[in-house]
This record gives C-alpha cells, sequence and structure tokens, in this order.
C-alpha cells in the first residue's frame, strides 16, 4: 500500500548575508583588509559602506578612536584615489544615517581623525560636505555637525595660502 500525502515539505528559508554581515564574519576570522573587500559582492559605494559598518559593529561611543585602530581596513579602500575617498565619505554619511544618534554627534570627530591619518583629504571632504548640504537632505544632523571640521579645514587652507 502507498501512503500519499498531501502535504508538501517544509521550505527552508535560507536568508542572504548582508555585505556587512560578511564583513563582520571575515574581522572575527581575521581576514586581512584587500581580502574582505574582494570576498563583497555589492557596488563599490555598497561595499566600502558595508565595510565601515561592519568595521563600528557594536561601537557606542569613540567611533573615531575605533576608526584610528581599524586605518588598515579604510586605507585599502582605494588608496587615496579620488573616488575611494568619496566613496568613505558617503559610507561615513550611511552609517550616520542608520546608526545611532551618537555616531551623527561624533561626525566631525571622525572626519577630522581619517583626516589627521591620512585616509582622506580635505579638498574631498569639501566637496562631500558642499554636494550634502546642495542635496535633497541639507537639513540633517550630519552636515550640521560636519559644519565645524569643514570650516576649521577651510580656514587652516586660507591661513596657509595667506603665507
Amino acid at each position: 500500500m502507498v501512503m500519499l500525502s498531501t502535504e508538501e515539505p517544509e521550505k527552508k528559508v535560507v536568508k542572504k548575508k548582508s555585505l556587512s554581515d560578511v564583513v563582520k564574519e571575515n574581522l572575527k576570522a581575521g581576514v586581512g583588509p584587500k581580502e574582505i573587500l574582494a570576498t563583497l559582492s555589492g557596488s563599490p559605494q555598497e561595499n566600502v559602506s558595508a565595510l565601515f559598518e561592519g568595521l563600528l559593529d557594536g561601537v557606542e561611543k569613540g567611533f573615531a578612536k575605533h576608526l584610528v585602530k581599524k586605518k588598515s581596513y579604510l586605507a585599502a579602500v582605494g588608496g587615496g584615489e579620488v573616488n575611494s575617498q568619496m566613496l568613505l565619505l558617503h559610507a561615513v554619511e550611511d552609517f550616520c544615517g542608520k546608526s545611532n544618534p551618537n555616531a551623527v554627534k561624533e561626525v566631525a570627530l571622525v572626519l577630522k581623525a581619517l583626516y589627521d591619518v591620512d585616509i582622506i583629504e580635505e579638498e574631498y571632504v569639501v566637496k562631500w560636505y558642499e554636494e550634502g548640504t546642495r542635496g535633497g537632505n541639507k537639513s540633517s544632523l550630519i552636515w550640521k555637525n560636519a559644519k565645524p571640521f569643514v570650516e576649521w579645514l577651510q580656514s587652516a587652507e586660507s591661513e596657509s595660502e595667506e603665507e
């Protein structure tokens, strides 16, 4: 006798890992910066944003100090190429937009830390800031909190030009 069942076997739902999950797993496994970036399958901006998010996973305060410790990962984003610096700045913006309010409060400190360790350059910070303040999200706290650092950069530049 053959028994027929009208029930279909349950299908397992496999949740696809997010790019930041892949980054977090690789960081835990001690994978190097270039190798992590090579494993990511998103657009360049998605990959850099995922790397940034993965590096700051679980950090509640002191984002700038934490990033300086992980600067080799951020430096691997493109070695200072123009586009890579803008990708990184947009990743800062993405992270601050999604993250807890403490991240937005520390955006100027993060920018200064990245500037001090030569990950980002002045002209790209100013360009990113100007694009952001002209865009549709110009009232964001990101721009308000980044403004003092950008003004400091611009005043430092004008002082060096005068000398």
